[in-house]
């Protein structure tokens, strides 16, 4: 679907990552149980929201990306995520919304490459079956 592993992204990681990276880790080794996790922005729209949930949860959790955005050809890194499958709702500067289900972010610890012919045909099914019934947290 979202290209999900593999290399690195189209335009490489420099230049272009809005945001940096972000998330847990203050001084101390993650755990062994924790994973870190890429979003590469290889489509032609701009990511402006990333919502995570655990897969039994009802609810997503809060956007991910906070006042940041992640521009193409930019990337994002969130640190220390316990490991676990997680559906992941993508949300682009259009509104148009993706959602990914069941990814094993330890399984996925190289990263989400997010192309545009990936992105419009995870928003077609995701339009096409509903928004996952799940609210978003405020």
């Amino acid at each position: 679907m979202i290209g999900c592993g593999g290399g690195a992204a189209t335009g490489g990681t420099t230049g272009g990552t809005t945001g940096g990276t972000t998330g847990g880790s203050s001084g101390g080794a993650a755990a062994s149980t924790d994973s870190n996790i890429t979003f590469r922005n290889s489509s032609n729209w701009v990511i402006t929201r990333l919502y995570m949930s655990t897969v039994d949860q009802n609810s997503w959790g809060p956007d991910q990306l906070g006042a940041n955005v992640i521009r193409t050809g930019g990337s994002y890194t969130l640190t220390s995520i316990p490991c676990a499958n997680y559906d992941l709702k993508i949300v682009d500067e259009d509104n148009d919304e993706c959602i990914l289900h069941n990814i094993n972010v330890c399984a996925e610890s190289t990263g989400v490459n997010i192309t545009s012919e990936a992105l419009l045909s995870c928003q077609r099914a995701t339009a096409a079956t509903g928004s996952a019934n799940k609210s978003v947290a405020r």
